[in-house]
């Protein structure tokens, strides 16, 4: 299931939450994420939708703050 791939992958990361990883965390505007992270995240969601993904052409903060919008990201550009 895409949700528990993405799940793993950022637990994968070591990275600091500062309380259990959710659904709702916010990991962009809550800082959760660095550069390289972020970086691999790109990586990720262009290998789930099988296109190049330009990520200064869109509200990047509002579309992926979190595993559940990225989610939901990744279904409407494999959809579309």
């Amino acid at each position: 299931m895409l949700r528990d791939e993405l799940f793993a992958l950022i637990r994968s990361w070591d990275l600091s939450f500062g309380e259990e990883l959710r659904d709702d965390t916010s990991l962009i505007r809550g800082g959760v994420l660095d550069s390289l992270s972020l970086w691999n995240l790109v990586l990720w969601v262009e290998k789930q939708v099988g296109a190049p993904v330009d990520p200064a052409s869109f509200d990047l903060p509002e579309e992926w703050d979190t595993i559940a919008s990225l989610v939901r990201f990744v279904e409407r550009r494999r959809a579309g």
